[in-house]
């Protein structure tokens, strides 16, 4: 795969070989897209954690969920 980078995307990708952040223009390509890739599923798992836990909190808030001891969950999970 070809790609043709002009203007602020080239400065961007040649400022990061030049600093030694990546060893060639395809690499930091790599990078940039991983960088992209982790913000953006990242942030989705993220409202996915938070949401579950707002739903357990108003199930342990309306007595549907029992709580248990920190003491129980190390014997139950080995911590």
């Amino acid at each position: 795969m070809n790609v043709i980078l002009r203007g602020k995307v080239k400065e961007i990708v040649e400022s990061m070989v030049d600093l030694g952040y990546a060893n060639s223009q395809s690499e930091a390509i790599r990078m940039a897209i991983l960088n992209f890739g982790q913000r953006t599923f990242g942030e989705e798992e993220l409202r996915l954690v938070n949401k579950g836990v707002k739903a357990e909190m108003n199930e342990i808030r309306a007595g549907k969920l029992k709580t248990k001891s920190i003491g129980k969950l190390k014997e139950k999970y080995s911590l």
